[in-house]
């Protein structure tokens, strides 16, 4: 019988008192502290919690859960590396509203498959911070007529891309947002991830995003229980909340058992927010506007959640009378 390994949990409780006296003011400072503790992590929901635990604000925490996330997403990506997700477009982000462009040229017989990319991507979290862009494009039109999508792996100083910032963010501004414009960007067929992008990536990373920003968020809740000494109760709750998180994170995400338990870990994760009001009111400050402010990241897109769990349980009702 496989017994699951709670190594992050002693990480935590052992590094807790020499860890959270080491601060990051910058991102340049947390990202060097986040890669390097989370180095020897091989799950990425664990370097989520690592990357929560260093951080000096929610923001940072925010950053390596997003980051983590990407990493389960697509495996070979790098560790060390800041990773955007550039999906959304004006007009959204569902696949029939991508409008970016993936256009074949002549084959080259030393390179393969080259492809010109154009478009527009809108809110790109770690925009200006981002080592690699994963970029959702149109390829064309499938034969049942919806958008074929293609997820392009990209190199942030590839030729052809523009930064443009995006002011007056009003969530976790300590990190970059900003919107991508790519015009003639020279893709090889190398930088194409397999598989469909809306199947494989788009849809399955909404689930990955919710869990391992969770993660993060609350490894920064432990760095703040252990650095104002909150009470033992309040870091045995968060502790139970990064295990069930794990454990999910660790599972399907398309699995509909899964977004059923899902819903209740996170009504329980918006729960501990609130016990933890009167804590927060002691450290005052700086420290607790910010995690007023930012503390209602856990609420956006909670109606795709509820749809998501709607689903799970439809599926099982169809099973248990016979229709699924």
């Amino acid at each position: 019988m496989n017994k699951t390994n709670l190594g992050i949990i002693d990480w935590l409780l052992s590094e807790s008192r020499s860890m959270v006296t080491k601060t990051y003011p910058d991102f340049d400072s947390f990202r060097q502290a986040f890669y390097t503790e989370s180095e020897s992590w091989e799950d990425p929901v664990d370097r989520a919690v690592v990357g929560g635990f260093v951080s000096n604000c929610i923001a940072f925490a925010f950053a390596a859960g997003y980051c983590s996330a990407l990493q389960s997403l697509v495996p070979v990506l790098p560790k060390n590396a800041i990773t955007c997700f550039c999906i959304t477009e004006e007009g959204g982000g569902h696949p029939r509203v991508i409008k970016s462009q993936l256009v074949p040229l002549l084959n080259d017989a030393d390179q393969g498959k080259t492809f010109t990319l154009n478009g527009k991507k809108k809110y790109i979290t770690c925009a200006k911070e981002a080592d690699l862009f994963l970029v959702a494009a149109s390829d064309g039109i499938r034969d049942d007529g919806k958008n074929s999508i293609r997820m392009i792996k990209i190199d942030s100083k590839t030729p052809g891309i523009k930064i443009v910032p995006m002011k007056d963010i009003r969530l976790v501004p300590e990190i970059s947002h900003g919107e991508l414009i790519f015009t003639d960007v020279t893709i090889f067929e190398t930088d194409l991830l397999p598989g469909d992008g809306y199947i494989d990536y788009i849809k399955p990373f909404r689930t990955i995003e919710d869990l391992h920003i969770s993660a993060g968020i609350l490894g920064y809740l432990f760095r703040n229980a252990c650095k104002y000494d909150w009470d033992r109760d309040i870091k045995e709750s968060i502790l139970s909340r990064i295990v069930s998180v794990r454990n999910l994170a660790l599972s399907s995400s398309s699995a509909p058992e899964v977004h059923i338990v899902i819903g209740d870990v996170l009504k329980q994760i918006k729960e501990l927010f609130k016990l933890l009001e009167p804590f927060w009111e002691k450290v005052g400050g700086e420290a607790k506007q910010a995690w007023d402010r930012d503390k209602t990241l856990m609420n956006i897109a909670d109606k795709a959640r509820t749809r998501r769990l709607q689903t799970a349980w439809e599926f099982y009702e169809k099973k248990r009378t016979g229709n699924a």
